[in-house]
């Protein structure tokens, strides 16, 4: 009897482990270290989200001008943390891994089908690296015993004052751990953003590698072909789940269909919010056998990460990849060593270079703002061919101040400086500036701009500027003269006539009337202050710019930023010119066809003197045209150029976020809610005249975390501690606030 029961207990067991074991559930850390990271870190937030818009811009800017076949590889570093032989996992399973990344980053992979049209080749390939961080030879390989069990997802595994292992710089390497996580987590990665200490990406060794690769590895099935990897490295270069973590979520790419949650296991077919879910997308949670893909968007989203001004561009410049010693730096490579200012001199540190100017000497000093890491700069001859450049300044700190010498020979020069978020580098965030100066004084300055900045100059025994040598001298305005100073000619360049941020007032605009407000609030793109027109009443819904003399330009560009609430489809808005004697509507930008509400966007328009007057009293005005129901644009940022040359065009594109989380509602006609801290478990809610609203509470990544139909109280007990925002929809116009849950 005793071994009837042994038996059928033994049976039960066994049944209950097979049944356990396809059960099995791919379980991704990524939240829960993000969660941490942010409590350690109060500024990580903010970070995140600029990147957020960089990368939106730079989409954009990749899907208007894209250009494929440039592979890029990412020197990676694996370190092994080990208690048991079968943690210190093999060189073979670990050369496995590096395999299957190449093949699922370039689409090479065997199982790819063409389930779904969108799937691409990232252009990313990985190496174990060749080169140490003191540039000797290396595996790329790192070992460490441990008596630790299970290491958590709170980064302990990084830091080898906590029993783990440091990481090799992380702007040149992508570090990788291999530890025994535990909590039932396959593996988890750093977001962009994060702290150099601890970025990089963690996996059980259970999960590392494939079995399709080799024989006698530790893996365990069904995440034993090295999709695991594959998805966290996605993490790291900035995709989300495909889900959003969020009930039909955003992951931010707009070419993945929209998933109600997670999937397990590999149920093809699957339909959720409306379409059918991409199970085999390996930013999902289903088998390793079951992905197969990364899409064109996604491409897009990780490839901006590692363009010029990402932030992970160092490791797309990264050379551990090479054998043996890296090549010693020249001062034609491309890469900031010492003091080199351009001249390839050979050497090994190239400290010599260019120690003796012979020809001009000239200083260029960048003070940053908060984030140095989008400042960049070219410096152009009059051939157009770029002889300095640099930037950008990831390595840089916030406010610091970075100079370089360049000696210039004779001639005629363009200095470029861009700020990839398209705020400049003053006022918004921090005080930054830049100068450029020789012996003769300051030939290039400034700092508050938007996404660039042009100045031309000519330095030393060039020849005396003349009305047709296509550069911008002094106040030339129009007329040939040919002689040594050109002041009164005109030749191609921008001078600035107006720049309306609206923070201290009005910037020399005018108030039409009572449906034009000087606004307060997060629907304004910088800073807190915006003008905010609506409904359709004439000069009372418009703003209208100061007087200026055009009469010297060839084009006159005007670029804003403006935020939609509320206005049906067809509505509109305008921007109107007065040429001296009346006014004319020069753009309209309708609701539904040129733009969409609770959206940011920016636009510029453009007129040339062949075709309307520039009168020497022109104006601008701003006005909207929408029904009289509360329907409201909010323009900010006005920038009006005055241009000599040719070859601006109007655009208009969507920046991608939905609010300006620096900015607090304080507007008189806002909502307001209390208290903020909740420390309660009771979020109150007043409305102008008791009017009945829905709401929605949105976390910091975008993500509904709460909705309802009344808004009076709202009970907040099940959210974290952190930041949201309150949004609050009445039926025709939708607000926002910001609040804090203790």
């Amino acid at each position: 009897m005793k071994k009837t029961i042994t038996l059928t207990l033994l049976c039960f067991l066994s049944v209950i482990s097979v049944f356990a074991q396809d059960q099995l559930d791919r379980n991704c850390g990524v939240m829960e270290n993000l969660e941490f990271r942010k409590q350690q870190d109060p500024d990580l937030e903010k970070r995140m989200q600029r990147i957020e818009a960089f990368t939106q811009n730079k989409i954009q800017e990749m899907q208007m001008n894209r250009v494929d076949g440039n592979i890029i590889t990412i020197p990676v570093v694996v370190h092994v943390i080990y208690r048991t032989s079968q943690e210190n996992i093999s060189d073979a399973q670990i050369q496995s891994q590096i395999d299957v990344l190449n093949e699922d980053f370039r689409r090479t992979n065997a199982d790819a089908d063409n389930a779904w049209s969108q799937a691409a080749d990232m252009e990313i390939e990985f190496c174990l690296a060749s080169v140490d961080e003191n540039g000797n030879a290396t595996t790329g390989i790192t070992r460490k015993s441990t008596t630790r069990t299970s290491w958590g997802t709170n980064d302990a595994m990084k830091s080898s004052a906590q029993g783990g292992v440091d990481p090799w710089d992380t702007s040149q390497y992508l570090n990788m751990w291999v530890c025994n996580i535990g909590g039932g987590i396959l593996g988890y990665a750093q977001f962009p953003g994060g702290s150099a200490a601890t970025d990089g990406v963690v996996m059980g060794p259970q999960y590392f590698g494939s079995s399709a690769k080799g024989s006698g590895f530790y893996l365990s099935a069904p995440f034993d072909l090295g999709r695991t990897t594959t998805h966290e490295v996605g993490h790291f270069f900035n995709l989300r789940h495909i889900w959003g973590d969020s009930n039909c979520g955003n992951d931010f790419v707009a070419d993945t269909p929209t998933h109600q949650t997670s999937n397990g296991g590999c149920p093809i077919g699957q339909v959720s919010c409306g379409s059918t879910d991409m199970v085999q997308n390996y930013m999902d949670y289903t088998n390793d056998s079951c992905m197969n893909l990364f899409t064109q968007g996604q491409k897009d989203r990780m490839r901006a990460v590692l363009e010029a001004g990402g932030v992970r561009r160092s490791l797309a410049l990264s050379d551990k990849c090479g054998g043996g010693t890296p090549p010693s730096p020249t001062c034609s490579d491309g890469i900031q060593n010492g003091d080199e200012t351009g001249v390839d001199c050979g050497g090994s540190s190239c400290a010599p270079c260019q120690t003796a100017c012979s020809d001009n000497e000239v200083n260029l000093s960048i003070t940053f703002d908060n984030y140095p890491e989008e400042t960049a700069w070219t410096l152009t001859n009059s051939g157009g061919q770029t002889v300095a450049s640099g930037g950008t300044y990831g390595n840089q700190a916030d406010g610091s101040t970075y100079t370089e010498d360049l000696c210039l020979p004779d001639g005629c020069y363009t200095f470029t400086i861009t700020d990839a978020y398209g705020d400049g580098i003053c006022c918004s965030y921090g005080n930054g500036s830049y100068s450029l100066t020789d012996a003769s004084g300051v030939l290039a300055s400034g700092g508050s701009f938007t996404s660039s900045q042009a100045t031309d100059f000519c330095l030393g025994g060039s020849p005396a500027p003349t009305c047709t040598d296509g550069i911008q001298n002094g106040d030339e305005t129009g007329v040939d003269c040919g002689g040594s100073s050109c002041a009164p000619c005109s030749t191609p360049g921008t001078t600035v006539l107006n720049e309306g941020y609206f923070e201290t007032g009005w910037d020399g605009w005018s108030d039409g009337g009572g449906d034009c407000f000087r606004y307060n609030g997060s629907n304004s793109y910088e800073g807190n202050y915006s003008i905010r027109l609506r409904d359709n009443s004439g000069t009372r819904s418009a703003m209208t710019s100061p007087a200026f003399d055009l009469t010297g330009f060839d084009q006159v560009e005007v670029e804003f930023y403006f935020y939609a609430n509320s206005m049906e489809s067809g509505e509109d808005f305008w921007l109107r010119y007065y040429n001296g004697s009346s006014y004319s509507t020069v753009a309209s930008y309708a609701s539904g066809t040129n733009f969409n509400n609770n959206t940011f966007y920016t636009a510029t328009v453009t007129l040339n003197s062949s075709q309307v007057n520039f009168a020497s009293n022109s104006r601008f005005r701003f006005q909207c045209d929408a029904s009289a129901n509360a329907d409201q644009v909010y323009i900010d940022q006005v920038t009006i150029r005055g241009i000599n040359g040719s070859g601006r065009v109007d655009t208009i594109r969507a920046l991608g976020g939905t609010t300006r989380t620096e900015n607090v509602l304080e507007s008189e006609e806002d909502f307001t809610i209390f208290p903020n801290p909740v420390k309660g478990n009771t979020l109150f809610v007043k409305m102008p005249g008791n009017t009945k609203a829905s709401f929605r509470i949105i976390n910091m990544l975008g993500q509904t975390m709460m909705k309802g139909d009344s808004v009076k109280e709202i009970n907040v007990s099940n959210l974290k501690s952190g930041m949201y925002f309150l949004e609050v929809n009445d039926g025709e116009e939708t607000m926002t606030k910001k609040f804090i849950k203790q």
